[in-house]
C-alpha cells in the first residue's frame, strides 16, 4: 500500500477517486462516486487498488438503516471496462470531422450547395474561395492524422474556443500532445525562422498563432487533468512547393500536412498509455475548452 495514494477529483459534474502510483503519479484505478463503478487500469494492482478505494465505497441507497457499520459492497468481478469514459454526446468533440468549423462558416455564407457551385463556375466565389481552400487543407491533413489512431493516438478536429476561433486539430499520443494549425498553400514557398514564418516572401502570423494555441491548450488541459500537460505547437502546410527552415531551434514544428501522420509518428514517446488516455478524456469534453483557469504566468 505504501506505493499507492488516492486523489479525489471533482469537475464538471464528475466525482471520482483516482488511485495513483506514488512514484510517478500514474493512475492504476479510479472509482466513480456517483455511479459506484470501479475501473481497474492496471490489473497488477487490482487487490491493492480495491483496498485503497474501500473507504470511499458507498452502501446501497436503499439499505435499511442500522446502528452497525455499513457493509461495503463487493467490487464488480467482471473484466475492467475501457479506461476512457465518453462524455455526453452533445459535448463530445470526438465526433467532429476535419474542417467542421469552416464547413459551418461556408454554409452560413451561402447555404445553397447549388449556388456555391454556380458561383465557382462563374468566378463569383471570391468571398467563399479562401474558406473552401482552408477546408480542403484541413480535410487533407485530418485524413493523414487519423491514420495515427492505429498506433494508439487520439485525434480531435475543429476544437472550438469561446472566442469563436478553433484549433484545427489536437493530436494526443505516445510522443505527447500537439495542437496543429493547418494552412493550405498550393505551390507556395514556406520559410520558417526563429520567430516568424513567411509564404512566398510575405510575413504571416502563423508562428504567433500556433504558439498561442499550444499555450492555451496546455493551460486548459492542465487545469482539467490536475497534472501538468505540455503541448507542442505544429504548423502543417498542405500543398507547398518548398519548405525551408532557417533556424537550429524552431519554436514550432513545421510539417507537410499531407504526410502529418508520418511526421508525428517518428517522434520519441514520452507519455504512458494511462496518461495519454486521461488527457484524451479531458480533451474530448467541450467544457474543458470553455473553462477559465487562473491567470497564467505567460500570455
Amino acid at each position: 500500500m505504501g506505493d499507492l495514494r488516492t486523489e479525489r477529483w471533482r469537475r464538471y459534474g464528475h466525482d471520482r477517486v483516482y488511485v495513483n502510483r506514488a512514484a510517478d503519479s500514474a493512475a492504476v484505478a479510479w472509482y466513480d462516486c456517483r455511479t459506484g463503478k470501479i475501473n481497474i487500469l492496471d490489473e497488477t494492482y487490482r487487490a491493492e487498488a480495491l483496498s485503497a478505494l474501500a473507504p470511499f465505497l458507498t452502501p446501497e441507497p436503499d439499505a435499511t438503516p442500522t446502528t452497525e457499520p455499513p457493509i461495503r459492497p463487493s467490487p464488480p468481478p467482471a473484466a475492467p471496462p475501457p479506461p476512457v469514459t465518453a462524455p455526453p454526446p452533445s459535448h463530445d468533440l470526438a465526433a467532429n470531422k476535419p474542417g467542421a468549423s469552416l464547413r459551418r462558416h461556408i454554409d452560413e455564407l451561402e447555404p445553397s450547395p447549388l449556388l456555391r457551385t454556380l458561383k465557382r463556375w462563374f468566378g463569383l466565389d471570391a468571398e467563399l474561395r479562401p474558406w473552401e481552400t482552408g477546408l480542403q487543407g484541413e480535410r487533407i491533413a485530418g485524413k493523414s492524422l487519423n491514420r495515427l489512431r492505429r498506433d494508439g493516438w487520439f485525434i480531435l478536429h475543429s476544437v472550438e474556443l469561446p472566442s469563436g476561433a478553433d484549433i484545427d486539430h489536437v493530436a494526443i499520443g505516445p510522443p505527447g500532445v500537439f495542437t496543429i494549425n493547418t494552412k493550405h498553400h498550393r505551390g507556395g514557398r514556406i520559410w520558417l525562422g526563429d520567430h516568424a514564418a513567411m509564404v512566398n516572401g510575405q510575413p504571416t502570423p502563423y508562428v504567433r498563432n500556433s504558439l498561442f494555441e499550444a499555450r492555451r491548450a496546455a493551460r486548459l488541459l492542465t487545469h482539467t487533468c490536475g497534472f501538468p500537460v505540455d503541448v507542442h505547437p505544429v504548423l502543417a502546410v498542405v500543398g507547398a512547393a518548398t519548405m525551408t527552415i532557417r533556424t537550429t531551434a524552431p519554436s514550432i514544428h513545421l510539417i507537410d500536412g499531407s504526410h502529418a501522420s508520418h511526421a508525428l509518428s517518428t517522434l520519441s514517446p514520452v507519455l504512458t498509455p494511462t496518461d495519454t488516455e486521461r488527457i484524451y478524456t479531458a480533451a474530448r469534453e467541450q467544457n474543458t475548452w470553455h473553462t477559465t483557469p487562473g491567470k497564467p504566468g505567460h500570455a
